[in-house]
């Protein structure tokens, strides 16, 4: 029993000192990316993952953990830790691969989009589904419990970081997309 809070310490430790790789990639042509890595947008990227993703978290992990408590308590420690994560690794891929903000037709470009952020899930993912199913097993003891609760949840987090990415992506695009000025017929 006394090695669960060292093994969650070492957990800790590991995962939150780990940093992104992150490949700097040039735009492709007639791609124009977008402004400047902002720190504080990450942060709010992050919030509306895991609001998205405590929903799913909070059932799956209650359930695995033997309850409401538990489930709470794991939610809670997941998504302080991811979130800070997230935000890192975000701000990194913004600050090192800006997104493109449109392709060479003005419209939004989904392809690019869709492969952006694929790249910055597998930067991301690893290290947050480490520390889920090392926590899971620390608190449960159980590795089918920790095998089949943990890749739930690790699955529904991942469309949820798809549909949470590619939305802020597309909304970015369009919230800084130029006027179309209407034409005056005289």
């Amino acid at each position: 029993m006394a090695m669960r809070p060292a093994l969650l310490a070492a957990v800790l430790a590991s995962g939150l000192s780990m940093t992104p790789a992150v490949a700097q990639t040039a735009p492709a042509p007639g791609v124009t990316p977008t402004k400047d890595a902002s720190l504080s947008h990450s942060a709010l990227k992050a919030t509306t993952f895991k609001a998205g993703t405590v929903i799913a978290n909070l059932s799956i992990l209650s359930y695995a953990a033997g309850g409401m408590v538990g489930g709470v308590a794991l939610t809670a420690f997941m998504t302080a830790s991811s979130w800070v994560i997230y935000t890192l690794n975000d701000y990194a891929w913004d600050s090192y691969a800006p997104p493109m903000k449109q392709d060479a037709n003005g419209s939004f470009a989904a392809s690019s989009d869709v492969w952006r952020n694929t790249g910055k899930y597998l930067t991301y993912k690893p290290v947050v589904a480490s520390l889920k199913l090392a926590s899971l097993y620390v608190y449960t003891a159980s590795a089918p419990i920790t095998l089949v609760f943990g890749t739930a949840s690790v699955l529904t987090n991942t469309a949820v970081f798809y549909v949470n990415n590619v939305a802020w992506d597309f909304y970015d695009w369009y919230a800084g997309a130029p006027p179309v000025a209407a034409a005056v017929k005289p």
